[in-house]
């Protein structure tokens, strides 16, 4: 019956062919074409090579969209900004975040989303992104190959300092470690008599510090009777000092008035006394010395010479 119109055969061939890729495409990436799709940006800091426009985007894995734009962006130094178009029934909320992840030995990358477990609430529009932006995560293969110029760095800095450390003037001070080492060990071998008598040394005097110690307990019980009376012999000799003092309180407040009146009018008194008893002792000392030149006075009163008057 088409006899003759091959262009007609050719024709619905093709238009089946591509029936059959577009339903491919739409098997491939989980999508019918009807339903609604959400819009994200994701802010990477490290190196993006692998991912492109078109790349596909991944929820733990399955399918959910596909990368619609690439920018390089300055946002606290330079990022990449990566817009995404998801299923809307993706569940992206404040807990979820995104990785680079690489599929196979090609180098292809991929978008990954994933989720902190536990309830999260809704996540929050970005100011300055076209789109809400999802966090990022460096995890699996991709936080190796970003930490791996870090590890480098630190092994090549700790070879520096091992071959420091393996540096001829190290050497030689290791061979000198060793000389000395193998000295000291010969000297203890040489001493091993010694060493070995110092057990029965320390035993020996740790019983004679013990001996020690049971004659000075010995001594302590002996003096503590001594001790225990001449304390209360001075427990007694504080209370009776204590009652004395009480006592003399008493008698100085029954005699405060005697007292006052003995120092204001008797003390006055003192002074004159003082002066006659001087003039009495100087009185005494002058008949003593006249007794000493002539002791018969004592018997008769010797005669005044007379005063002759002439005529």
């Amino acid at each position: 019956m088409f006899k003759g119109n091959n262009n007609l055969i050719v024709g619905l061939f093709v238009s089946i062919a591509i029936l059959a890729f577009v339903g491919f495409i739409l098997w491939l990436t989980g999508r019918s074409g009807t339903e609604e799709m959400e819009r994200y940006s994701v802010l990477f800091e490290k190196d993006v090579s692998g991912l492109a426009v078109g790349g596909p985007v991944k929820y733990m894995g399955v399918n959910i969209g596909s990368v619609i734009q690439m920018e390089i962006v300055r946002r606290k130094g330079i990022q990449i900004r990566v817009d995404i178009e998801i299923l809307k029934s993706t569940p992206v909320d404040s807990g979820t975040y995104a990785s680079l992840a690489f599929q196979g030995i090609t180098g292809v990358a991929v978008v990954n989303l994933d989720s902190d477990e536990g309830k999260h609430g809704p996540i929050k529009p970005a100011e300055d992104t076209p789109y809400p932006t999802i966090p990022v995560r460096q995890i699996g293969i991709a936080a190796v190959l970003s930490g791996a110029p870090r590890i480098v760095d630190r092994l090549d800095s700790l070879l520096v300092q091992a071959n420091e450390l393996l540096g001829e003037d190290n050497r030689a001070s290791i061979n000198r470690s060793l000389v000395n080492i193998e000295e000291l060990t010969g000297s203890l071998a040489e001493s091993k008599d010694t060493i070995a008598k110092l057990p029965a040394d320390l035993n020996q005097t740790l019983t004679e510090i013990r001996n020690v110690v049971e004659e000075l307990r010995s001594m302590v019980e002996a003096v503590q009777p001594d001790i225990e009376s001449a304390m209360a012999s001075l427990d007694s000799s504080t209370e009776n000092l204590a009652s004395l003092t009480a006592q003399l309180d008493d008698w100085m407040t029954r005699n405060e008035a005697k007292l006052e009146y003995f120092v204001q009018d008797g003390l006055g008194e003192a002074p004159a006394l003082i002066a006659s008893a001087r003039q009495t002792m100087r009185d005494l000392d002058k008949l003593l010395t006249s007794l000493q030149e002539d002791p018969s006075q004592l018997i008769h009163r010797p005669q005044h010479e007379s005063l002759e008057i002439e005529p």
